[in-house]
């Protein structure tokens, strides 16, 4: 292909680009084990963390765990009653008040979500 010998700064690039993919993979590795860590002092619940490394929300969640997760809801909605406090935590904006994923919590405790 090259017709002889590779050349040197050939050689070169080709292992800094190595050195960096090496670098990028351990950094995230570090950065996930580091918030994994986080979520364990501050949650303490081996399966929920499991969960929330996923990516994904579970039932018994709190809205902060939500939060960590997915972020901050494009919408929240709450209704207060006389013996619960009922929230309505909107993702994925569709349009004017449609959203692709709602997540219902009471007393900011996760009961359920839907997904459109």
């Amino acid at each position: 292909m090259f017709g002889g010998a590779m050349p040197d700064w050939f050689i070169y690039f080709i292992a800094a680009i190595v050195v960096g993919i090496i670098a990028l993979i351990m950094l995230r590795m570090a950065w996930r084990a580091g918030r994994r860590a986080l979520w364990m002092k501050r949650y303490n619940d081996v399966e929920m963390v499991n969960a929330m490394m996923a990516g994904r929300i579970a039932r018994g969640m709190t809205m902060d765990m939500v939060v960590d997760v997915w972020g901050i809801p494009a919408d929240l909605d709450e209704v207060v009653m006389k013996t619960k406090t009922k929230h309505e935590m909107k993702y994925d904006e569709k349009g004017k008040n449609r959203y692709g994923t709602r997540v219902y919590l009471e007393d900011e405790i996760v009961v359920g979500w839907e997904t459109k």
